[in-house]
């Protein structure tokens, strides 16, 4: 992510590389921020990416009128990108914006950049006073002879020695840095350089700071050249081509289809039907074996009931449910009907805290309405960036369902989208135990 000098390029035309980038972006879920009318960068994610919208889910207040632009800004194969579109609709938690026609390099940087591995272990000090002030440990994310971007790990007090509560109001911009100490960079020594904040990023994975190193000081900074030289070419002057992953997606949906189309040919074999006819003359002999038998197979099976039953009831007690859904009669007729049906750990959450401090406790989530913060498919598709790895199931209640949510929901991986009204009948706690696999 580069943090430093300007840099102004002409635009790429083309809705097919626009979708080509934002697709992209998508997948690897790339650092995005929406920019409004006066210049708010307000942290976003991606959700949907059509021909002919972007759905967005933000997370703050966006201020904006219906028709005015958008910018999209975010970090891409190590660029910087943007790139606008008119404002179509826009709901709480919820940006919905006409597919941009173009996008833009928007790089700061006017020397080109290495991005450095977490494994290499580089890492930086950076002080703004040596007695008092602010002082900053992290991993350098990457690095160029004119500055660098800093994962900060860590915020203290220089005076105390005590941490120090990691938000944007940490550091200004143009905050002077006395001492930045360079560690552990590939082929290069131990180097101590001052230098200036040019920019502060508060994201969902920590605090990144910008800075620009001092002038004047490239004798002290030419081993960082030299590595940034071999590893990084000149810089760009347009967006680089990129093609859609889409025709890749589509192959593997062909043999899918293939399969389920060979399995009902076996089924279809009538070969053991015409078996039975030669069964029926034997079968009068044997009538008063079956008869005999028949009490004694018939007392093993409540007993295997009973047993089935015991586990049943056991699996309720110990699945945890979270409702992310506010308070009011629906989520306590809800909760009350789980709790009626055996479940020993129902949750609930009506805030974003509530609901990430539960969230490793269960094993499924149920949205509806969501949180006060986010709703329905953006809370969706941040509970799967945090449950990114693990099998927690996210069913998502919607009033209004269409091929567009439909869509999204399948991209985020939501497990199951309801329609409401649901009833709380059978098939409601049917479809619970399916997604706590106990049913």
């Amino acid at each position: 992510m580069a943090m430093f000098g300007l840099k102004k390029s002409k635009p790429s035309e083309g809705s097919e590389l626009v979708l080509a980038y934002l697709e992209d972006a998508q997948r690897v879920r790339a650092t995005i921020f929406a920019v409004d009318p006066k210049g708010r960068e307000i942290p976003a994610s991606l959700v949907v990416v059509t021909e002919e919208r972007v759905t967005l889910g933000v997370q703050g207040r966006v201020m904006a009128e219906k028709g005015e632009p958008i910018e999209l800004l975010f970090y891409l194969d190590g660029l910087r990108l943007k790139a606008t579109g008119r404002l179509q609709e826009l709901k709480t938690g919820t940006l919905v914006m006409e597919l941009p026609t173009a996008i833009t390099l928007a790089e700061r940087r006017k020397k080109p950049r290495a991005r450095l591995n977490q494994r290499e272990g580089a890492t930086a000090i950076a002080l703004t006073g040596l007695f008092d002030g602010i002082g900053l440990t992290g991993a350098i994310d990457n690095i160029s002879e004119g500055g660098m971007c800093l994962k900060v790990g860590r915020a203290m007090n220089v005076k105390t020695q005590g941490p120090m509560h990691m938000g944007p109001n940490l550091l200004s911009k143009g905050e002077v840095f006395m001492v930045i100490k360079l560690n552990k960079l590939p082929k290069c020594p131990l180097i101590e350089v001052g230098g200036v904040a040019a920019h502060v990023v508060s994201e969902g994975n920590g605090l990144s700071v910008g800075i620009t190193f001092e002038s004047g000081k490239e004798s002290i900074l030419a081993p960082v050249k030299t590595m940034v030289t071999g590893r990084s070419g000149s810089l760009p002057t347009s967006v680089p081509p990129k093609a859609r992953r889409q025709p890749p997606k589509a192959e593997p949906a062909e043999p899918a289809i293939e399969l389920a189309a060979a399995r009902p040919a076996p089924k279809k074999e009538p070969d053991p039907a015409p078996a039975p006819p030669p069964a029926p003359p034997p079968a009068a002999a044997p009538e008063p074996k079956p008869t005999a038998p028949a009490p004694e197979a018939a007392s093993p099976q409540p007993e295997a009931v009973n047993r089935g039953s015991a586990l049943y009831r056991m699996k309720k007690r110990t699945r945890g449910v979270l409702l992310a859904m506010p308070e009011g009669p629906d989520r306590e007729a809800l909760e009350g009907f789980l709790a009626a049906d055996g479940y020993g750990k129902v949750r609930v959450a009506a805030t974003l805290t509530e609901l990430l401090d539960e969230l490793d406790e269960v094993q499924l989530v149920f949205v509806d309405d969501g949180v006060a913060e986010l709703q329905g498919l953006a809370l969706a598709s941040l509970l799967q960036q945090r449950l990114d790895g693990q099998e927690t199931p996210v069913v998502l209640a919607e009033a209004s369902v269409d091929a567009e949510l439909v869509l999204g929901a399948q991209q985020v991986g939501v497990a199951q989208v309801l329609v409401k009204p649901y009833a709380l009948d059978a098939e409601f706690l049917q479809m619970i135990e399916g997604h706590l696999g106990i049913a």
